[in-house]
């Protein structure tokens, strides 16, 4: 009986002795289950490895996008002389139509802007023949060569480019409109224009031009005067100056 009860006396200091031990032991495992978590700080570039992605992936986007936007034209026009050589075709209200040439000039204010000035030749023509003029002696002995004269306001409301086989071509679409004269055998009176035109451009000094234009005046026929548009369709070469934009 004694040995057990002393048994039971040593079991029971033990515990005694054990339990403060193992509250000290408690806390320093829950402060390092707690502290295992704080380990990984929030400037860890593990934790924030897909952020650092995205940032990287918009400054590259953005360089892209500012290096495509203010990429220059490849042929400047500001400031610049344009010498034009052109000839096409003259549909005449009254007569045949007949070939037209002439020159011009043009000063370009901006990449938008522009004031032209052109002179062209040609004649009139009539399939009626000596038959007409016998008849009603529209031209009589009168010279039948004409003089038109043109100054005209140019505005470009679209640059465009397009892919041509390998290159990349650039060109414009405009616009023109203004006054002028036309000096022939039935007209000597102010006329207006009007039309369109598409500018190719070749290197930085040479273009390619097509242009339309309805002249509207009046015309002598017979004892009366009409009005007449007079349709002129030509194809142009320019020369830019300076040589150098």
């Amino acid at each position: 009986m004694a040995p057990r009860l002393t048994a039971l006396m040593m079991t029971a200091l033990s515990l005694l002795i054990g339990a403060p031990a193992l509250a000290n032991d408690a806390p320093s495992s829950s402060s390092s289950s707690s502290s295992s978590p704080s380990s990984s700080s929030p400037d860890d570039p593990a934790t924030h490895g897909d952020a650092c992605i995205d940032e990287h992936i918009k400054a590259d986007l953005f360089a892209k996008r500012k290096l495509r936007g203010t990429r220059d034209r490849l042929f400047q026009q500001t400031n610049r002389h344009e010498i034009l050589l052109q000839g096409g075709y003259y549909v005449s209200d009254l007569f045949d139509g007949t070939a037209i040439g002439g020159v011009g000039y043009a000063y370009h204010m901006t990449e938008d802007f522009a004031v032209e000035a052109t002179a062209s030749y040609t004649q009139l023509q009539s399939s009626g023949g000596p038959e007409l003029e016998r008849t009603f002696a529209v031209l009589g002995n009168k010279k039948r060569h004409e003089l038109v004269f043109d100054a005209d306001l140019v505005w470009t409301p679209a640059h465009g480019k397009m892919r041509v086989g390998g290159a990349i071509q650039h060109f414009d679409l405009y616009l023109a409109g203004g006054g002028g004269l036309v000096d022939s055998a039935l007209s000597s009176d102010v006329a207006g224009n009007g039309g369109f035109g598409l500018k190719f451009f070749f290197g930085r000094m040479f273009a390619l031009r097509i242009d339309v234009r309805d002249h509207i005046y009046k015309q002598q026929l017979l004892t009366g005067k009409v009005i007449v548009n007079d349709l002129t369709t030509v194809l142009g070469f320019s020369l830019y100056l300076p040589f150098g934009e």
